[in-house]
């Protein structure tokens, strides 16, 4: 097993492979000058000398690459990482020429806490700037030393941020020529002194590395309980619909959300309390119909008094007919003979209250006279 592990992570076009063949005295990994990354699978190789024998290097491609494949190459990272255990140092590569913070450093950041979830993690974190040419002049060296020294306090403050850790208060720095042709000594002391605190590193607890999405810095999941309710009677019937959906939390604190998506639903019943929903007035009316002869006083001697004619009875052997004075059944004389009907109608009208209840019960008052009306004719 290697006695010095080590993984090289960052963008593309910042020299990581050119740096891990200078690690390892030999060209094992490829470089070009194209702007794409060079780099397509993680992969590590060990050092081909007594010198770097004991040196496993792991190149990675470009995070954060243009070609849409951060995915896969992370994916494919860890896989890796895990099925080579022995990881101790993880190296975060960066371009001298371009001092300023990277725009995308905070998201290179929480993507490590990601996938390297170890409460020790930072403390295996080395920071490295490739391309310090040993041709450039000494003013601009120390120049863009002020302008690193400046942002280093920035890194330190988001990984504070990000991963609660604030007993880290340095990273082990290097400033590195990884031109093989230059052979530069003060990049080989740099390499050196790399190496050796590589040395002291204990493994990384690999079984604890896990994928992450290169987009997403985590996905919390929210619920919804939508509720919706019909009356009948005084049965409220209830209808809850519970939904989940995905808050996706991007690493430039960008949010986006899946689509709502239903779980399950159940329905309830509640008794709800008698209730008077309304009052109501029923009438009626009664009806009484009567009849009174009108008599008329007859005077002189033809008066026959009081006759009723009699419909004709028929016996079978012989038919009755005639009529009857009523006076000679009572035995007087009267002077009155009828005339006609007088007709008189009497209407009673009548109410009462009708209670209608929400559990579709009635209730009926009594009824109560309040008008009367007659008619005469």
């Amino acid at each position: 097993m290697a006695k010095a592990s080590l993984i090289l992570i960052g963008e593309t076009g910042n020299g990581k492979s050119s740096l891990g063949n200078f690690i390892l005295k030999k060209n094992v990994f490829p470089v070009s000058d194209n702007p794409e990354s060079e780099t397509k699978i993680t992969r590590g190789e060990h050092g081909g000398n007594n010198v770097t024998d004991d040196i496993f290097v792991i190149d990675t491609p470009g995070l954060m690459d243009a070609e849409g494949t951060d995915k896969k190459h992370l994916i494919q990272m860890v896989d890796y990482i895990k099925s080579n255990p022995g990881l101790q140092g993880i190296v975060i590569v960066f371009n001298y020429h371009q001092p300023k913070l990277p725009i995308n450093i905070k998201t290179l950041i929480k993507l490590l806490c990601n996938v390297f979830p170890n409460a020790d993690f930072w403390r295996h974190v080395a920071l490295v700037w490739t391309k310090y040419y040993s041709n450039l002049s000494e003013k601009l060296k120390e120049k863009n030393k002020i302008y690193i020294n400046k942002f280093m306090p920035k890194i330190l403050d988001l990984v504070k941020e990000t991963h609660g850790d604030i007993s880290i208060n340095s990273f082990p720095t290097f400033f590195v020529d990884s031109d093989p042709e230059e052979n530069d000594e003060f990049s080989n002391e740099e390499i050196s002194r790399l190496i050796a605190w590589v040395h002291t590193l204990t493994p990384i607890d690999v079984t604890k590395v896990q994928e992450a999405d290169p987009n997403i810095e985590k996905i919390e999941e929210e619920e919804d309980i939508r509720e919706s309710k019909t009356v009948e009677g005084n049965v409220e019937h209830i209808k809850l619909e519970y939904f989940k959906r995905n808050k996706e939390i991007h690493y430039d604190d960008s949010i986006t959300y899946s689509d709502w998506v239903k779980v399950k639903e159940e329905e309830k019943e509640n008794v709800l309390p008698r209730k008077l929903l309304r009052e109501e007035i029923e009438t009626k009316e009664e009806r009484m119909d009567t009849t009174t002869p009108i008599m008329e006083k007859v005077e002189g001697s033809n008066n026959q008094g009081l006759v009723a004619t009699l419909n004709p009875v028929d016996t079978g052997a012989f038919t009755i007919q005639g009529s009857i004075n009523l006076n000679d059944i009572l035995g007087k004389k009267n002077p009155y003979h009828f005339i006609g009907n007088k007709k008189k109608i009497i209407i009673k009208y009548f109410k009462r209250t009708v209670r209608i209840y929400n559990d579709n019960s009635i209730e009926y008052g009594d009824w109560e006279k309040y008008d009367t009306e007659t008619i005469e004719s």
